[in-house]
């Protein structure tokens, strides 16, 4: 479940950084009418949570498998969820 949403959030970022992908959130998103408020939570979920961790998981044991679950995996987790809000944010103003 985590690497679907992973894979969503990677979908969210690319609509993110490329301007010509914009018009998926202009046109689209509002046409799901009440369901956007549903898919934003989803997305925001994906993007801010969700691909932050699997990303932290899967190199942490490519690179150092001994620190898997380690504190400092949970610690680089949050930094990347509390970074991916703020260049997010940067993306966005």
């Amino acid at each position: 479940m985590m690497r679907v949403m992973a894979f969503i959030g990677v979908v969210g970022w690319i609509m993110l950084v490329v301007p010509e992908l914009h018009f998926l959130y202009k046109h689209l998103i509002p046409a799901l009418g009440d369901g956007k408020y549903l898919a934003f939570v989803v997305m925001g979920v994906a993007m801010f949570f969700c691909l932050p961790i699997v990303l932290t998981r899967k190199s942490f044991s490519a690179l150092l498998p001994a620190k898997c679950q380690s504190l400092i995996e949970k610690l680089i987790m949050g930094l990347l969820c509390v970074l991916s809000v703020m260049v997010s944010r940067c993306f966005m103003q």
